[in-house]
């Protein structure tokens, strides 16, 4: 038996479900990720989760498809295969193919991708997994690329957020697996 239960539609609480079906649009799904369903006995922490992917991963952004390709490779890195999954059949959606998809997993430094969106999905790659390693040229370097302040700032908050993402939908999905 799983640790955690899916909580069934009908008895999912008013603003839990209000959040869930904000996840189905920008999903463009009839049914939220699993964890959702999980968490919604828990509002908050569903509220939190779509907020911060409302603020943080905005639709339409400024980055386009690079964005949408360092979620993935952010989620391959901390082995989320559920954010991987989501992330993955996005970009599929866009155009991409299996083949290259998988090769930027493989090797995310020879992305595909003009300059300026290879060097954001890079920098955001490295925020997501060292934050601490990072030092001042860092972001010297992002700005002598052509990035603003502002972006830069957006770039730690997409990768602020696939860390969140791939801890929740990780650890819950963790709980709802059958033993």
């Amino acid at each position: 038996m799983a640790f955690f239960e899916l909580i069934p539609e009908d008895q999912i609480v008013a603003e839990a479900r209000e959040y869930i079906d904000i996840a189905r649009k920008r999903a463009r799904s009839e049914r939220a990720e699993g964890s959702f369903y999980a968490l919604a006995k828990n509002p908050r922490l569903v509220k939190a989760w779509v907020q911060a992917a409302q603020d943080l991963i905005p639709i339409p952004n400024r980055f386009g498809a690079a964005q949408g390709i360092v979620g993935m490779l952010i989620s391959h890195a901390k082995g989320c295969r559920r954010c991987f999954d989501t992330s993955r059949n996005l970009l599929v959606k866009l155009g991409f193919d299996d083949v290259a998809l998988e090769g930027m997993c493989q090797a995310p430094a020879a992305l595909p991708l003009p300059d300026r969106e290879r060097r954001f999905v890079e920098f955001t790659l490295k925020v997501a997994r060292d934050p601490q390693g990072l030092k001042p040229n860092d972001f010297r370097e992002m700005e002598q690329a052509g990035f603003s302040k502002d972006e830069i700032l957006e770039m730690i908050g997409v990768a602020a957020y696939w860390n969140l993402a791939t801890t929740l939908a990780s650890a819950v999905g963790a709980g709802l697996q059958e033993e």
